[in-house]
């Protein structure tokens, strides 16, 4: 029997047809096997979800590391901003120009002598070497007005922070009006230390009032816990206004005065003469 071309192919495309239809599986959704390979699909749905949230996690826990370490250097930047202050005056060079200020070398000169000679201290030894003879205060007039809690101790925590936070000028407002609000306070003495400070850390620099705050305190406060470090600022600040001997004087005479109690300036001023002398 032969077959024409068309049927011939026809017949072959059924007979193809079939072997597919026969070798295609048949599953039933009812059965195990179907039931086992949809938990496969979920599981493998699940391990992928739980896997893209493990990448979020430690992408957001790096975020808040991240985070934490920017705070931490923010506070201690504000710690090093204070200790800045104090470096300032130790690193000035030898290039330093200004007027000069003081009473006469000579005399301030026999005044270390006879000081250290005779065992001087407190409030006269101070005026003998710095030329301290200060009755008032410095002019503290027309003072903006500062916020006050009335209490002398937030006052000067408020103040204080300005320093912290690097706002000099403000600074310097909020510790005047510290001076004049409380002229026999607590911290009066701490407040025209500071005043002394900033007055050099602000650009441009007034080292006249500086030189006026450090004397200040010098005359007034002689046995305070600050007049060390005031000398040894006041030296530095003498030599930034061109007055070397003087300031030479004045550090030689803290390192000579405060030598045997470990007072931090004694080697500061140690320092600043073997830089600059």
């Amino acid at each position: 029997m032969q077959f024409t071309k068309p049927l011939f192919l026809l017949l072959s495309a059924a007979c193809l047809s079939a072997q597919l239809w026969a070798q295609a599986p048949v599953v039933d959704m009812n059965s195990p096997r179907a039931g086992a390979e949809s938990n496969r699909s979920m599981q493998g749905e699940i391990y992928q979800q739980l896997q893209q949230l493990r990448q979020e996690m430690m992408t957001l826990r790096g975020i808040v590391e991240e985070q934490e370490h920017q705070i931490s250097q923010l506070k201690q930047q504000g710690l090093d901003r204070y200790i800045d202050l104090d470096r300032r005056l130790g690193s000035l060079t030898t290039g330093a120009a200004g007027a000069v200020v003081g009473s006469s070398s000579t005399v301030a000169n026999a005044a270390v002598d006879a000081g250290s000679d005779a065992g001087i201290t407190g409030e006269a030894a101070v005026a003998a070497v710095t030329g301290a003879d200060v009755v008032n205060p410095p002019a503290v007039s027309a003072v903006p007005a500062v916020a006050s809690n009335g209490n002398e101790s937030s006052d000067y925590t408020d103040a204080y922070a300005l320093v912290r936070s690097g706002n000099y000028d403000q600074a310097i407002t909020s510790f005047l009006a510290y001076v004049e609000r409380y002229p026999s306070g607590r911290y009066t003495p701490n407040a025209w230390y500071w005043l002394g400070e900033l007055y050099v850390a602000v650009k441009p620099q007034n080292l006249k009032a500086s030189t006026d705050a450090f004397q200040y305190l010098l005359s007034k406060y002689p046995d305070h816990d600050k007049v060390p470090a005031a000398m040894y600022k006041l030296g530095t600040v003498y030599f930034l206004n061109g007055n070397k001997q003087k300031s030479q004087e004045l550090l030689t005479h803290v390192i000579d005065r405060y030598g045997s109690t470990g007072n931090s300036a004694v080697n500061k001023s140690r320092e600043f003469l073997r830089k600059n002398f």
